[in-house]
């Protein structure tokens, strides 16, 4: 019982390791055939009696030996989770009576053949939602099997009884070394159907029903090994990157000269008689350009400004101006000059063109300068 204690201590610490790794992304199955082989220590482990007035009852009164012991696998992995295993292990289990007053039972020493086909479980990607290819992962085995015995020193002979039946058992901590080894250490506690493994008969109870064929014995193996997956391992597939398009040329900026009209800041001036705004002959010949050129140019407008001389009442003058300068846009918009295109102020006296104000006498031809109306073309 120590011996089997001091396996389950060491591979539960080995457990604790698998599962202190990083999760990863899911990658694809290792799916190749690995062949391992492993060598280990093996010792007898007892004896189940399983006769109907004592299922289970375990019983050893040897004192068994730990014997050297190897063996090797074939497994195909078949998804993360599973995979199929053929194995086969070798050992000699030896044992001496261990209680006082039962001198007459011989030491025994037994040749042991096991081949087992196992299923095998990956426990880590069992119970996780992250599948992948493990570093480090805990494993259980389960399956079927046979053992050969063959005795080298016993009480009681095989009588031709060599093959029994057997139920493997076992678990185990795999580390991968890299993509194609790893390496193994594990357990397995096999049930063989016999009472010829100790060389020594068991005394059947005599209830009815009760018999030798009831009777399991078991073997503990622990191991270390080494195993080699063949072929290469699938990687997940790359993410496809397209190329990158080549960036379309830029077309060429045409670069639009804005050519402004050339009447922009021509200036047109009509001159009124005294007291007048009305338009005379020469008055209207200058307002014909200005329309002609507005027409032509049908993106510029006119700012129209009109004045008059300083005699008479300075209101007077400034309804004068205002007066002088309706005359202008009337005669431009029966040209076809849009109203929206004429901008009109009216300063009266206030802006002369010489010194011709209130108290300055000045010449008829001074106080003609000053009444006028000038049209300016701009944007």
């Amino acid at each position: 019982m120590k011996k089997l204690s001091l396996s389950v201590i060491v591979l539960f610490m080995c457990y604790a390791l698998t599962f202190a790794q990083e999760k990863a992304k899911s990658e694809p199955a290792d799916t190749r055939w690995e062949f391992g082989i492993n060598a280990g220590v093996a010792n007898y482990a007892g004896e189940y009696n399983m006769f109907k007035d004592a299922r289970f009852h375990h019983f050893n009164f040897w004192k068994s030996d730990m014997n050297f012991g190897f063996g090797a696998l074939v497994k195909k992995n078949i998804s993360h989770v599973f995979a199929a295993e053929l194995g086969w292990n070798y050992t000699n289990l030896s044992g001496s009576w261990k209680y006082l007053g039962w001198t007459n039972i011989k030491p025994f020493k037994t040749e042991v053949n096991e081949f087992d086909l196992n299923t095998v479980w990956n426990l880590n990607n069992l119970f996780s939602k992250n599948k992948f290819d493990r570093k480090i992962y805990w494993y259980a085995k389960l399956g079927v099997g046979a053992t050969y015995l063959w005795k080298k020193e016993a009480e009681t002979p095989l009588n031709g009884q060599h093959w029994k039946p057997t139920i493997p058992v076992g678990t185990g901590v795999a580390f991968r070394l890299n993509d194609n080894m790893k390496l193994n250490i594990g357990t397995q506690w096999s049930w063989v159907n016999t009472d010829k493994m100790d060389g020594h008969i068991t005394i059947a109870s005599k209830k009815a029903g009760n018999n030798l064929a009831d009777v399991m014995e078991t073997k503990l193996y622990t191991h270390v090994g080494l195993s080699y997956a063949f072929g290469k391992k699938k990687k997940k597939p790359e993410p496809v990157v397209e190329a990158p398009k080549p960036e379309p040329k830029p077309e060429p900026k045409v670069e639009v000269k804005v050519v402004k009209p050339a009447v922009i800041g021509n200036v047109y001036k009509v001159y009124f008689a005294f007291d007048k705004w009305n338009l005379d002959n020469q008055s209207t010949t200058d307002l014909d350009k200005l329309a002609k050129d507005m027409n032509e140019n049908p993106t510029v407008n006119v700012e129209i400004k009109s004045h008059t001389d300083c005699r008479g009442p300075a209101s007077y003058n400034m309804k004068l101006s205002e007066k002088r300068g309706k005359s202008v846009i009337d005669y431009l918009v029966s040209k076809g000059i849009s109203s929206s295109r004429i901008n009109a102020q009216a300063f009266g006296e206030t802006q002369p063109v010489n010194k011709c104000v209130d108290g300055v006498p000045c010449t008829k031809a001074e106080y003609a300068a000053n009444r006028r109306t000038e049209t300016i073309v701009i944007e």
